[in-house]
């Protein structure tokens, strides 16, 4: 059962900015839109999900890694809001990445049959959904740049500029950051006293405030 909390959240999302709530709401409960519950660990997606769907995820965190399970590579932490699972649907391939909750979460799941009614019966939707698409490639763009930027000093120079904000609190753990830029501990570790001593960044614990990006980026192109 959803409740009208969830409803409200899910109303919130961007993407369904200037979206019928009333009818969008009709057309995801009558194809099966649902909420689900997931404790720490659980899998949301995977190659192996029998349904295409995407997600909103309504409270909690969830991880996305690759799915190898003798390297589980982070690609990236989602949090609440955000969706998950939208560039899989209307193709023939297995979904790409493993989706696991980490600690507790909720989700609210949309079948692809779902979304096709969306797409086809209301212009707003589309329009949003094409939008987050465009997002999702800009930022494949920025972390494939990030990933092949060379120096341990640029990769992270590029990771954090990529964020788009002055302070930001990094959700990642060192050796998860390691993973996801391809780095060493002990060379993340560097970089990050590299950007401090430069003058680019002040770091207090997770917290990272970015003081000169431009500066920053100039320096590590």
């Amino acid at each position: 059962m959803i409740s009208e909390k969830d409803w409200k959240k899910i109303g919130e999302n961007p993407l369904f900015d200037g979206v019928d709530l009333r009818r969008a709401r009709e057309i995801l409960v009558e194809a099966g839109g649902r909420s689900e519950s997931f404790a720490d660990g659980d899998v949301i997606l995977s190659p192996h999900s029998d349904e295409k769907a995407a997600g909103i995820l309504l409270s909690g965190s969830a991880v996305v890694t690759t799915p190898d399970p003798s390297k589980n590579t982070l690609l990236r932490y989602l949090g609440v809001g955000e969706p998950f699972g939208i560039a899989n649907l209307f193709c023939d391939a297995p979904y790409i990445s493993l989706i696991r909750a980490h600690g507790s979460a909720r989700v609210f799941l949309m079948p692809e049959r779902a979304i096709k009614r969306l797409l086809e019966e209301d212009h707003a939707f589309l329009y949003q959904y094409l939008g987050f698409l465009s997002g999702r490639i800009r930022y494949l763009n920025r972390k494939i740049g990030y990933l092949t930027a060379g120096s341990a000093e640029r990769r992270l120079a590029l990771y954090l500029a990529s964020l788009g904000k002055e302070t930001v609190r990094l959700s990642e753990s060192i050796s998860a950051l390691s993973d996801l830029l391809d780095v060493g501990r002990a060379s993340l570790y560097r970089a990050f006293d590299k950007l401090t001593d430069d003058g680019f960044i002040a770091k207090d614990g997770r917290t990272i405030h970015l003081l000169d990006i431009d500066g920053m980026l100039a320096a590590y192109q």
